[in-house]
């Protein structure tokens, strides 16, 4: 199984904060959905979204820990994520503070184009690194 070459361009696209190329790898009704955003976007709440995560890291990074065709349609991208929040985003000032956030996104692709990525990542990581809430407790010592 090949992974279709509209994956590879969104993948790319990512890597290097390309807000256009990220929007263009979907088709006119394909929805992108994470944790934070509530439901699945598409359209200009899609671009409004990926403006606004690389807004807020202007410096982010994106490792891809591996990329791997599930179906003919589907694929699951592993990635690494780093970058220093230096501005606003999501309606929180920046806090100048770095981040390293694994994920994966399952990437379903018909004819050319994007239907429908489902992103998972822990968000409780984000916010504790961010310094917006406590991280997760230490194991208890035993």
């Amino acid at each position: 199984m090949e992974i279709p070459q509209v994956v590879h361009d969104y993948v790319d696209a990512f890597a290097h904060a390309d807000v256009d190329g990220c929007v263009g790898a979907f088709a006119a009704d394909g929805t992108y959905s994470d944790p934070g955003t509530g439901g699945p976007l598409s359209g200009q709440a899609l671009r409004d979204h990926f403006a606004a995560f690389f807004g807020g890291f202007p410096d982010a990074m994106c490792e891809t820990v591996s990329l791997d065709p599930v179906t003919g349609r589907l694929s699951v991208w592993r990635w690494l994520l780093r970058g220093t929040n230096t501005g606003c985003y999501r309606g929180v000032p920046a806090t100048g503070r770095s981040l390293t956030l694994p994920g994966c996104e399952f990437i379903e692709a018909r004819g050319g184009k994007l239907h429908q990525v489902d992103g998972y990542f822990d968000r409780l990581t984000i916010l504790a690194q961010l310094g917006l809430a406590p991280g997760p407790a230490a194991p208890a010592a035993g």
